[in-house]
């Protein structure tokens, strides 16, 4: 029971802070923010708890190699966000995931070769995508519009997680990298500010992605021979350096800004 509540609480509230970084620096920090490994995190915990270390550190090269999903998500929404609206590019984006993440989850990839598809997966989305050249805004969010978005991010980690009960290590893991807040994300940023806004917002994520692809990697190479405690430790430091380097980059001093308009 707590493992489940630590996955619901965790999530909607990075969806919440990413929301909120969205609106005072831009939706590329939005962006940036939401890539931190709240979901994937306790989902490797949870399974070096219950299975062991050899386990989560199989969780971990399959949610590397399922980054590819979510770079083929962020390369297809963000594409079609400009010509399309919301539930058009939400809908051949996940259509794009399911069909990656399908042959992620076939590969039976190990750590190093999943780290090889994740950082070459992202890089190619992340210049696949279209720039903006100047911060974009996030339009104001209501109480409610937040509530909404934190409560179909818990709704959907549910799900995943029910699902990746059932299908052992490699698929949870690719499961795991599914884009869950990058979905919920997009759909409300477009909705709100339009299809630059979205774009820009996937942009950052993928660049946020070098943290979350720290923190798998070093557990998945640690978790075993050095402890599920000493890994974890590892894999969060790791994480909030990278990460902090990336949001601090992600913050221009002065830029123009895009005005929010309505999809």
């Amino acid at each position: 029971m707590l493992d489940l509540v630590i996955q619901l609480v965790l999530g909607p509230l990075l969806v919440a802070a990413a929301t909120l970084a969205g609106g005072r620096w831009g939706t590329g920090a939005g962006g940036v923010v939401s890539a931190l490994p709240a979901i994937v995190g306790p989902v490797l915990l949870v399974a070096a708890r219950r299975q062991g270390a050899s386990a989560a550190a199989d969780v971990a090269a399959g949610t590397l190699a399922g980054l590819a999903a979510l770079s083929a998500f962020a390369l297809t929404y963000g594409r079609a966000a400009g010509r399309w609206s919301w539930p058009a590019s939400l809908a051949v984006g996940w259509l794009s995931a399911a069909a990656v993440g399908a042959l992620a989850s076939m590969t039976g990839t190990g750590l190093a070769l999943g780290l090889v598809i994740a950082v070459g997966s992202l890089a190619l989305a992340y210049r696949g995508l279209p720039a903006a050249g100047v911060t974009v805004t996030a339009s104001s969010c209501s109480h409610a519009d937040l509530a909404l978005r934190m409560g179909l991010t818990a709704a959907l980690i549910l799900g995943l997680g029910s699902a990746a009960e059932h299908l052992g290590p490699g698929p949870g893991g690719v499961l795991a990298a599914l884009p869950v807040l990058a979905s919920i994300l997009a759909a409300f940023t477009h909705t709100r500010s339009g299809g630059a806004a979205a774009a820009e917002l996937l942009r950052g994520m993928l660049r946020g992605m070098a943290g979350f692809v720290a923190f798998c990697a070093i557990v998945g190479a640690l978790v075993v021979p050095a402890g599920i405690a000493a890994a974890f430790a590892l894999a969060v430091a790791g994480t909030l350096a990278a990460h902090g380097m990336t949001l601090t980059a992600s913050r221009p001093a002065a830029a123009p800004a895009i005005s929010p308009t309505g999809w």
